[in-house]
């Protein structure tokens, strides 16, 4: 610090004109006459230690005789180490000086030296200097001279003259008259040729001796929590990509979405220590009861409580919304899962890069399609109703059960959901091959009779003896979007 002082006070002297030496002088060696103490800042570390080229000597560039080279500096790697500190936080150098304090004439110019201080330190940090009296906070960093109990700093000796040629000898201060063999170099000004020869450090000074503080444990400020509306029961999202996947294999984008929310939520719930649903124990496995549709114990959960997945097709017939939706609201926790969900594409299909969507949440001002949500009397298919899994459609002898046709199995289904028994009307020519969602042991026995994950679905329009509230969505997959129903028109 009174290096810099000193050296300001050149700079100081070409600005203004002034160049009284003597009240220089006299700040300097008031400075000086007292070791300082410090106030540093709960928030401080040590920062990474940074490597500086510093010069060695002339030295070939090939060190072998044979080969050719040229002459050039050396160098070296020098470690500078430092003190992070935050932005709004300050350093204080603190002095006493109560048998001799500054008098206003020093105090000013110590203030103008302080102002034109812009870099300090090894690191060349930028830095802005002022002189603070009155309320500060008490030393927590001071200065001792027993050695092996701090960082080494380098101080005048307290109590003595302070060697002012030893302090000035690196200044860019103007030239002077030689006036002893110490003196030299006018072009220089104030350089000592043999003041500091054969010493580790200057005359007149000696290393103290700084215990830092001990660091406050840093606890990590929680991200700011994000306030959703209370009572979100349906969450949409938008639809966009190059190719839409075709209608029959809608199910394979919901089932990937699906798998990705489930992911999120795996990661939430184990405290971001495992993605996988078969790490989770069974308390964290019913956390996801209602998005997965199984317990911690692994017994199904009740189908109409479970989370649907559905897109929804535009005017031209395009999955350009998908839409979630279920009888109970969802936490803040999932509504942050399934928007996590949304920061990767989904492949639908495996090719090209182009076979990819992206979804982008919907505000949840939005409301849902009045079309599927809105109560209604008439209603038809959008998209193809699938016959349940374990039906048993014919009978031993290879006939048709009459109870078990695509017509009688849906309107004992919804007559089971609590709705009241409608006419069931079947669409004819409708009848379309689509790809389903597989449990675990459709899987397997399709992968033992090497089948196909496709299944014939089905269309038909409802008609109910009074309005019945939607969303409408039964069979195979519902929970995935298949069996999809809207309001006729």
């Amino acid at each position: 610090m009174l290096r810099a002082l000193a050296a300001r006070w050149f700079q100081y002297s070409r600005e203004t004109g002034d160049g009284d030496s003597e009240l220089r002088d006299r700040l300097l060696s008031k400075l000086a006459r007292e070791v300082p103490s410090f106030n540093l800042p709960d928030g401080t570390w040590r920062g990474v230690a940074i490597r500086q080229y510093q010069p060695t000597g002339v030295v070939w560039s090939d060190a072998q005789k044979k080969n050719p080279g040229y002459k050039r500096p050396g160098s070296t790697l020098v470690q500078d180490h430092y003190r992070a500190v935050p932005p709004d936080e300050s350093i204080l150098w603190m002095w006493e000086l109560q048998d001799d304090p500054l008098g206003p004439s020093e105090l000013t110019l110590l203030r103008e030296l302080l102002k034109r201080i812009l870099y300090f330190g090894r690191a060349e940090s930028f830095c802005r200097f002022d002189a603070v009296e009155g309320q500060y906070p008490p030393a927590n960093c001071r200065l001792a001279s027993e050695a092996g109990v701090g960082n080494p700093v380098l101080v005048p000796l307290p109590n003595s003259a302070l060697n002012l040629d030893a302090l000035l000898a690196s200044t860019d201060g103007d030239p002077v008259p030689q006036t002893d063999g110490d003196h030299v170099n006018q072009a220089d000004g104030y350089r000592v040729r043999d003041l500091l020869k054969q010493r580790r450090i200057p005359p007149g000074t000696a290393w103290y001796y700084a215990t830092i503080p001990a660091k406050k444990p840093v606890r990590p400020i929680p991200p700011a929590r994000r306030r959703y509306p209370p009572d979100v029961r349906v969450l949409q999202f938008a639809v966009g990509g190059r190719v839409y996947p075709p209608e029959a294999h809608w199910v394979k984008l919901t089932e990937r979405f699906r798998e990705e929310v489930i992911r999120q939520r795996c990661f939430q719930v184990s405290d971001r220590r495992t993605t996988r649903y078969g790490e989770l124990a069974d308390e964290e496995r019913d956390a996801l009861s209602l998005i997965r549709g199984l317990d911690g114990a692994g017994n199904r959960v009740d189908g109409q409580t479970t989370a649907f997945f559905a897109l929804i097709p535009d005017a031209e017939g395009l999955p350009t919304r998908l839409s979630c939706w279920r009888t109970s609201p969802f936490t803040d926790d999932e509504i942050d899962a399934f928007l996590a969900a949304t920061e990767l594409p989904l492949a639908w299909e495996r090719g090209s890069m182009d076979w990819q969507i992206r979804l982008v949440a919907l505000p949840f001002s939005v409301p849902p399609p009045a079309d599927y949500w809105s109560p209604a009397q008439v209603w038809q298919s959008v998209t193809p109703f699938i016959l349940p899994a374990g039906r048993q459609r014919f009978r031993r002898n290879g006939r048709r059960r009459p109870g078990e046709t695509p017509e009688a199995c849906l309107r004992k289904l919804l007559v089971r959901f609590g709705l009241p028994e409608p006419l069931v009307e079947g669409v004819e020519g409708s009848s379309t091959w689509t790809t389903i969602h597989e449990t675990p042991l459709e899987r397997q026995r399709r992968s033992e009779e090497r089948g196909t994950r496709m299944r014939p679905g089905y269309r038909f329009r409802l008609q109910f003896g009074q309005p019945v509230p939607g969303p409408l969505c039964v069979g195979h997959s519902c929970h995935f979007g298949l069996g999809l129903f809207r309001r006729a028109t």
